[in-house]
């Protein structure tokens, strides 16, 4: 059974802050923990003993800088310590519950968590029936099962608990064989493209670098991509990626034409295998007559062949962004036809 924990953020510096936290967040999804809450609180908040005191018996993990650590050593100082592993990391008992203080700041490594890893296992499918995520959650003996609908036609399996590496085999098959292990997608898609010895680029507009970004925050990433094309301006898609000046004027950046050639020509310039070429109006701003925002097309060369499409996303300007991601790495997968999931089926499922 996944672990039932709390979590308390205090002081604005560790919850506020756009590199920290999210580092933190890490070091918890890594372990397999999803907590159940989360708390925000400042330093001085009058009401943090009832918190730290409430009767929930859940497990509460506690981040906080120096003075943070202070004060809830001071709020409990009547509180036998237990054991402290080290002055970073203190551990306190009240009527059962335990809190667990980690003092951190930014820019600093974060202490080992001391908590006990959950199993968990992901792996990503792409049925092709299509399937609602709602009829898919699951829950067996110890193990649990979780499925989230990122795109229509790609489901997130989470498994968590002691039979988590086995508990996917009681799915059906399609699931199964149209699926790729590993909590991050992008690392197994690395790892399956450096396996066939392929390598990848992209030509980016509206996404900015987005794209190539996901894939270097992932290791391995130097294996198969060895450049990158941001070309925001028109000029700049002409002049280094060879998108024609009449595609320009008569079909516009927003076109399937431009992304074609723009994919065409980051594929030739860096003599890569695979390139993906995105170009659409993110918004606020930049809607034109046919092309609200939210217009995105997409191109995806692999070889010699080359799909395109034009997608119609809503949200702000990083929700586009963030979508146009998820459609590109989900092309990829599609443009490795049945390929992929024959190279996965034959390994298994790991961390």
């Amino acid at each position: 059974m996944q672990a039932r924990i709390q979590i308390l953020y205090l002081g604005e510096a560790l919850w506020k802050h756009p590199s920290h936290r999210p580092y933190i967040d890490r070091k918890i999804a890594g372990g397999g923990w999803q907590p159940e809450t989360v708390y925000l609180r400042p330093e001085d908040d009058p009401g943090l003993m009832n918190l730290l005191s409430s009767g929930d018996d859940a497990p509460l993990l506690v981040f906080a800088d120096a003075d943070g650590s202070a004060r809830i050593a001071e709020l409990l100082a009547q509180t036998n310590e237990a054991n402290p592993p080290g002055e970073k990391v203190r551990i306190y008992n009240i009527k059962g519950k335990n809190i667990t203080v980690i003092q951190t700041s930014p820019g600093e490594p974060l202490p080992p968590l001391p908590l006990k890893k959950v199993p968990h296992r992901t792996f990503h499918s792409f049925p092709e029936e299509n399937v609602s995520a709602k009829h898919l959650q699951k829950q067996s003996g110890q193990t649990r099962f979780d499925c989230v609908e990122i795109l229509p036609g790609w489901l997130r399996f989470d498994a968590y608990g002691p039979q988590a590496a086995s508990a996917w085999a009681d799915l059906s098959d399609v699931y199964k064989y149209r699926s790729i292990p590993g909590n991050s997608l992008v690392e197994s898609l690395i790892h399956y493209l450096a396996s066939i010895e392929k390598k990848i680029t992209f030509a980016e507009s509206c996404t900015g670098g987005l794209i190539a970004a996901t894939f270097t925050a992932e290791p391995g990433a130097s294996e198969i991509l060895e450049g990158s094309y941001v070309t925001y301006a028109n000029r700049i898609k002409a002049g280094w990626l060879g998108v024609r000046e009449e595609t320009l004027r008569e079909f516009g950046a927003v076109s399937r034409e431009c992304v074609l050639e723009m994919a065409a020509g980051a594929q030739r310039n860096l003599d890569a295998d695979i390139a993906i070429a995105v170009s659409g109006i993110a918004g606020p701003t930049g809607a034109v007559p046919g092309k609200p925002v939210g217009t995105v097309w997409v191109c995806l060369r692999n070889g010699e062949s080359a799909r395109t499409e034009r997608l119609q996303l809503h949200g702000d300007r990083n929700a586009v962004q963030e979508q146009t991601v998820l459609f590109a790495l989900k092309f990829l997968v599609e443009s490795e036809k049945e390929k992929i999931f024959e190279f996965f089926s034959k390994k298994p499922l790991t961390e």
